[in-house]
């Protein structure tokens, strides 16, 4: 017979711990030591698959996995303003992070009514 469906046995942390983990992760993102989310998971024992899979299951995890990646980008924009990275470099690794250039443009439409009547009468006639 197997196991019931929904059981949990091949879970290796329960959400808990998992929380734990993605929020050592964050703290450590926060001091610097990660350039991108593949080197904290890596750097941490979680594989990438197992990351993105958690994220879609719990939105705690999601969320903490957003802060993880804006300490990211603060880190890479402090070391590119101060020198220690090459600008471009920042700007491609905030881009694959998901920073984006922003651009707004403002329009302004006038539309005007007019009788189809009146209009047809003119090409037509009475």
């Amino acid at each position: 017979m197997g196991a019931e469906k929904g059981n949990r046995y091949a879970e290796k942390h329960n959400l808990e711990e998992w929380e734990k983990i993605f929020n050592e992760i964050y703290d450590n993102a926060a001091k610097g030591k990660y350039n991108s989310l593949q080197d904290a998971w890596i750097s941490n024992g979680v594989r990438q698959s197992t990351a993105t899979w958690l994220c879609d299951k719990y939105e705690v995890l999601a969320s903490i996995k957003k802060d993880i990646a804006s300490a990211i980008i603060r880190e890479i924009n402090d070391r590119g303003l101060t020198g220690d990275y090459n600008p471009a470099m920042c700007i491609w690794r905030n881009k694959q992070l998901g920073e984006k250039d922003t651009q707004y443009q403002e329009q302004n439409i006038v539309v005007k009514e007019f009788d189809l009547d009146k209009t047809l009468k003119g090409f037509i006639g009475d």
